[in-house]
């Protein structure tokens, strides 16, 4: 039988981290036999290539990479992981790197350019193993010829401000990179290589996952002038320069599909959001909840997804619809802030500041939003407890719970109340899990 919702809230957050844990689901998805190596329906000859690497970046980096050493074994040549600051450790064969995320920084740059190095050295014969996770499109930046760092975050960080969904945010990020947008795949060209994804965006659509380093690229330079004029972005010089030329065809777009560079790529999902619900689903019902995963997709302003969640909680509560009591039900997905004040949290924190708001005259009820990867947002939470019972402490400390939301404050506000999940980093990213708990 359920016990104490917080407690199991917890447990059913593990298990859907567990679940898409980097290290298995790269065992799960490659299988070596001898010298073949078989990912999906396809199979691979290890002995037929001089020479085999590993190029990873993203949170889950480190640990991909991890697995990869250990199937590949002797038959590694070398490799290189860009991982969060804090994410990293050391590896047998593959060097570590570390950098910035979500502004880019200088480190991301030079961990780029010792990719980029690597990649000019490899030939007909070689293979190129990329381990693609979350947040990789911050953590390897090289920006085009004439785009300065300060240019590339300088943009960025307009982006998040303003709210834009992440397909915008890597539309941009692709046309000033030179690795994004299928450019990685060009400097490996003509290599094979075989990229293994875990997706941390809606729909798992590949060339959004990391801004697509490996894929062709939908986008074009006409979909980042409609970005910047949907947001009334003010470009620098440079940026405004290179958007101009890309329209008028003097700069090249990014790699589209069709293009020599894609002739030896291979590309393999090997966990996703829908896995980390499945687990979760796996320990809602073992602690006794009637379950259901409504969604994986979710997206939207946290505010205002978080107001259609308590609507849900609430029809459970008057109707027990759409599942019989206690229910446990369970969504996941990606939302967004638009920032209008100057408080401090992340997307999971806002959306159960919200929640608290909305709900809180439901008694036995529970909402726990958490990033996968253990950060949401700049802080060191990877989301927060909601209930009728955080409302009250709030009050008792004389904490304005809608103020706080409108100053997008959500951390102070939990920090205070003592409702914070606190996971530390996770090693793995593939977006947010709610959990929503009825008695």
């Amino acid at each position: 039988m359920p016990g104490d919702l917080r407690s199991d809230a917890k447990e059913i957050i593990s298990q859907a981290i567990s679940g898409v844990d980097p290290y298995s689901c790269v065992h799960r998805a490659v299988r070596r036999e001898g010298d073949r190596l078989n990912i999906g329906m396809s199979s691979f000859d290890l002995s037929a290539y001089e020479n085999i690497y590993i190029v990873a970046f993203g949170k889950a980096s480190v640990t991909m990479s991890r697995a990869l050493e250990e199937i590949l074994g002797d038959n590694l040549s070398g490799g290189c992981a860009i991982t969060k600051y804090n994410f990293g450790s050391s590896l047998k064969t593959v060097k570590v790197m570390e950098a910035a995320h979500p502004i880019p920084d200088e480190n991301g740059v030079l961990a780029a350019k010792h990719i980029r190095a690597l990649l000019e050295k490899t030939g007909t014969n070689d293979l190129i193993f990329f381990l693609i996770s979350g947040g990789g499109s911050a953590l390897m930046t090289l920006p085009r010829k004439g785009i300065s760092l300060s240019d590339f975050v300088n943009l960025t960080n307009k982006l998040l401000h303003v709210g834009a969904t992440i397909y915008e945010l890597n539309t941009i990020r692709k046309h000033l990179s030179a690795v994004k947008g299928g450019g990685l795949a060009k400097m490996a060209y003509p290599s094979e290589s075989i990229s293994l994804i875990l997706s941390d965006v809606v729909g798992d659509p590949l060339d959004v996952i990391s801004s697509g380093p490996t894929v062709p690229d939908r986008s074009t330079f006409d979909d980042f002038q409609e970005i910047v004029e949907r947001y009334d972005l003010k470009l620098s010089p440079a940026v405004q320069g290179l958007l101009e030329d890309g329209l008028e065809g003097v700069v090249e777009d990014t790699p589209k599909s069709g293009g020599p560079a894609f002739k030896r790529c291979h590309h393999y999902l090997v966990g996703n959001n829908y896995v980390a619900l499945q687990g979760a689903e796996d320990k809602a019902i073992e602690l006794g909840y009637n379950t259901l995963i409504l969604t994986s997709s979710l997206v939207g302003e946290a505010r205002e997804v978080a107001k259609v969640l308590a609507s849900i909680a609430r029809e459970e509560k008057k109707r027990y619809m759409p599942l019989a009591l206690p229910a446990c039900i369970l969504t996941g997905g990606e939302t967004t802030v638009t920032i209008g004040g100057r408080g401090k949290g992340g997307r999971c924190q806002e959306m159960a500041l919200s929640f608290v708001i909305e709900a809180q005259d439901l008694k036995d009820t529970l909402f726990l939003p958490a990033a996968t990867d253990g950060n949401d947002g700049p802080t060191d939470a990877a989301g927060a407890f909601a209930d009728s019972y955080t409302m009250e402490k709030g009050r008792d400390l004389h904490i304005d719970a809608r103020t706080m939301l409108q100053e997008n404050n959500s951390y102070d506000f939990f920090k205070e109340t003592g409702d914070l999940l606190i996971t530390g980093p996770t090693g793995t990213n593939v977006m947010d899990v709610y959990v929503l708990l009825i008695k």
